[in-house]
């Protein structure tokens, strides 16, 4: 009688555990074919505007994996609302040798300037890996300051976006929102190239009881938004807030934001008269409510400057919300080359009784001032030691009110810091490694204690003492090599 169960068992365990590959190509492919062979690919996927055929009737399951062929460009095919997984991800790939031209590159998404409501690719789908894309064109900026969002994703779980390149001419490249109250949990965002927009990643709810927990972002480059800084838009590299800001079931934590680059022209696109008008960079790195976790390794530069361009490299902005807010601030390299370009490198206000910012083995150079603590209760918050501050005004702002590094030691800060000396980079802007002789090569202090493993690793992948002092800043001392801002790369593409 056990019988004919178990052959049902045999029958529906290999149909629910198989994974399938399927192949598309735009230029040469037809949503009649099978999809499942390279000699027979989709023209779409699943979810693409267009898609017909084999293509319209398929669902992609957790443990799929859809190959784009390199070399080629979509169009007409959004919005693309993109399918997840159930407890494994669909993968969203490519296979570096199926190309069209001579050799590979990317697939390229190109929404054609189109301004389409509600993004270009889009999903509400958990579960997903999109890895070595091209989007571009998805707003109409720098005709105008539109509020179009390229990727929008509401409400998701268990998303990673890769090694991709994002030129996106609107206004954020890439949105997670949160509209429903829950836990969302597992984003992660590496490797990746953010120019040609006014803002790369914004993390948003608006609903209380929403939470957001571990999300990483490494090894990913910010450069060249000045295009798209128009009128009043306020730019930046990651951002996150809920709405409203004071609501304390709200939050963020399981934050790692290291290893990345900014680079390049982050000036406002005009009208300009003596600075912006209305407009301009906020910070790479903007938290207006609730954070815990580590920046590490980051290395914040520009160029050119103008005046007051920048809030801050690093902008905290608690709101007082009465969640805590517990986030490590260590070995960065922070650089301003040129005068009056923001308030500070790291601007704190607004939080509360009990948060806690722990600043340390950061460089902070040529910036007006290094740090702004703009109430009483934000600079209670904050920890911050074995820095080097070499503030063009040789003055930190406390509570609005000017403080020369002596003055700012008295209040209990920096004690063992690097006060007043260059760091000695190697070529700022843009290369901040140091220079064999720095006063940044160890005088920093040993962190290896943390246990992050992220922090235990400079920059280049270098591991850092377990013990005796450290370097300051994203990278270990007495190196001349580094990397240089590649000259045009991926500029003027529409």
């Amino acid at each position: 009688m056990m019988r004919p169960a178990v052959l049902v068992l045999m029958i529906v365990l290999p149909v629910a555990m198989d994974a399938a590959t399927f192949y598309v190509d735009f230029a040469g492919g037809a949503d009649t074919n099978s999809g499942v062979a390279k000699a027979s690919p989709w023209k779409h996927i699943p979810g693409m505007a267009g898609c017909t055929g084999g293509c319209a009737s398929t669902v992609l399951a957790g443990g799929d994996t859809v190959i784009f062929k390199g070399g080629t460009t979509w169009t007409g095919s959004f919005p693309w609302d993109v399918q997840g997984g159930q407890s494994s991800a669909v993968t969203y790939t490519t296979d570096h040798s199926w190309f069209s031209g001579s050799a590979y590159s990317q697939p390229v998404f190109n929404g054609q300037r189109a301004d389409m409501a509600g993004g270009m690719i889009t999903s509400s789908a958990s579960y997903m890996v999109i890895n070595d894309f091209s989007v571009i064109n998805c707003g109409n900026q720098p005709a105008s300051v539109s509020e179009q969002q390229c990727l929008v994703f509401t409400n998701t779980n268990n998303v990673t976006i890769s090694n991709s390149t994002f030129q996106t001419f609107d206004w954020i490249s890439v949105y997670f929102r949160f509209t429903s109250p829950g836990s969302y949990n597992n984003f992660t965002f590496t490797g990746n190239d953010f120019s040609h927009t006014s803002n790369a990643i914004w993390i948003a709810s608006a609903q209380s009881n929403t939470t957001v927990h571990s999300v990483t972002i490494s090894g990913n480059t910010f450069h060249d938004y000045h295009d798209n800084m128009v009128g009043g838009t306020h730019g930046n590299g990651l951002h996150y807030y809920g709405v409203p800001s004071s609501d304390s079931t709200q939050y963020l934590d399981g934050m790692v934001y290291c290893n990345n680059r900014s680079y390049g022209d982050f000036t406002s696109n005009g009208p300009y008269t003596g600075g912006n008008t209305g407009g301009g960079m906020t910070a790479f790195f903007f938290f207006e409510s609730p954070v815990s976790g580590v920046v590490c390794n980051n290395d914040f530069s520009f160029n050119p400057t103008q005046n007051n361009m920048f809030n801050s490299l690093i902008m905290l902005a608690g709101n007082g919300n009465a969640h805590k807010m517990s986030l490590g601030i260590y070995n960065n390299s922070l650089v301003n080359v040129g005068t009056s370009a923001m308030s500070a490198a790291i601007n704190v206000q607004s939080l509360a009784a009990g948060d806690s910012v722990i600043i340390k083995n950061n460089i902070m150079s040529s910036m007006q001032y290094c740090m702004y603590f703009q109430d009483a209760q934000s600079a209670a918050a904050v920890t911050s030691d074995y820095n080097l501050l070499n503030c063009s005004s040789g003055e930190n702002d406390y509570v609005n009110s000017l403080k020369s590094y002596s003055q700012w030691q008295s209040l209990g800060f920096d004690t063992h810091s690097v006060l007043g000396k260059d760091p000695s980079w190697v070529a700022a802007p843009g290369n901040e490694h140091l220079n064999a002789g720095s006063p940044a090569i160890g005088s920093g202090v040993n962190l290896f204690g943390l246990g992050i493993s992220a922090l235990n690793v400079d920059a280049d992948g270098i591991a850092r003492p377990g013990s005796g002092a450290w370097d300051m800043g994203a990278f270990g001392g007495g190196s001349a090599t580094g990397p240089n801002p590649p000259s045009g790369l991926l500029l003027g593409v529409r």
